[in-house]
């Protein structure tokens, strides 16, 4: 085998990548295989393989399901408020964290970042308790400080419970994007702004007029991973809220947990083929983004 790499040095690639590819394969490549065959089975997942083959519809149903169609509409709900909030506000949040005078500022960096490292179902109990309607203590405090007269149900009722899922979402992960945009920041030549600074440009105006133009690609980037990772949300949900109430709160990633493994029915080909459908969608969404940032880039090249 030695031999082989030394005569051959492109092989020390191909060993080094073999461990990445196996992981890849098995954990990646095999369940996405296994579900688009599953898809065309009727089968509730007992046996060694399915056998009842009922070809294209599985994806019929789906795409008739109205439970999918709420699960799919809650999804983009999420995806979209998630990031129309979290993305501008980690932004600043790392501009100020980026600025050399503010103090202290690794501190405040490593207390952002603490909730990142936290187990998702963790912070899901315990933000479930802090809501509660019966002694939470964010009714607690609301009521001491005359803010409200009653204590408020936040996760009983589909509008409220999804919008503290995208909150707890949000103040979950700010950590984890600050670093993202801190390192963009960081690639912007001092230069600019001491230029800025000598024709008595202020902090805002080299934030609106430097700063975004500049970090247009990673803006692009950035947004992409936030898309892309909002579109896989499910243990938060499950932890706070199971879909409810009332499917409210269902996300696609719920949908096929509960059709695949329900106390009622599993429905494993069922629910692969609404993760292959959602996966398509996924795909083609990504590669629109992919697309419309590769001509950004090309374009900021130009200038």
């Amino acid at each position: 085998m030695s031999k082989t790499l030394k005569s051959n040095p492109s092989g020390w690639i191909f060993l080094f990548l073999f461990p990445a590819l196996t992981v890849y394969a098995v954990f990646t490549l095999w369940p996405v295989l296994a579900s688009l065959y599953y898809s065309f089975f009727q089968w509730n997942g007992f046996g060694t393989k399915p056998t009842y083959f009922v070809g294209l519809r599985n994806y019929k149903d789906v795409l008739k399901d109205q439970f999918f169609w709420n699960a799919f509409k809650n999804t983009f709900v999420f995806v979209v408020g998630n990031n129309l909030i979290k993305l501008p506000l980690t932004l600043i949040l790392a501009f100020m964290l980026n600025l050399p005078f503010f103090r202290a500022r690794n501190i405040y960096r490593v207390i952002l970042f603490l909730p990142v490292v936290t187990s998702t179902a963790i912070i899901g109990i315990i933000f479930t308790f802090l809501l509660s309607p019966w002694n939470g203590p964010v009714n607690s405090i609301l009521i001491e400080s005359g803010i409200l007269k009653n204590p408020v149900d936040w996760l009983g009722s589909a509008g409220r419970a999804m919008a503290m899922i995208m909150l707890v979402e949000i103040w979950h992960y700010t950590g984890q994007y600050i670093v993202y945009w801190i390192a963009g920041l960081q690639s912007i030549p001092d230069e600019l702004y001491e230029a800025a600074a000598i024709d008595g440009t202020n902090k805002l105006q080299m934030f609106f007029y430097i700063t975004l133009p500049v970090l247009k690609p990673v803006i692009i980037v950035v947004s992409l991973i936030g898309f892309i990772m909002s579109l896989r949300v499910f243990d938060i949900v499950i932890a706070m809220t199971g879909g409810g109430p009332a499917y409210g709160t269902d996300v696609i990633g719920t949908y096929i947990y509960r059709s695949a493994f329900g106390v009622a029915s599993r429905k494993i080909g069922y629910a692969s083929a609404i993760a292959v459908i959602f996966g398509f969608i996924v795909m083609s969404l990504g590669l629109i983004q992919g697309i419309a940032m590769n001509k950004s880039g090309k374009a900021a090249d130009a200038e």
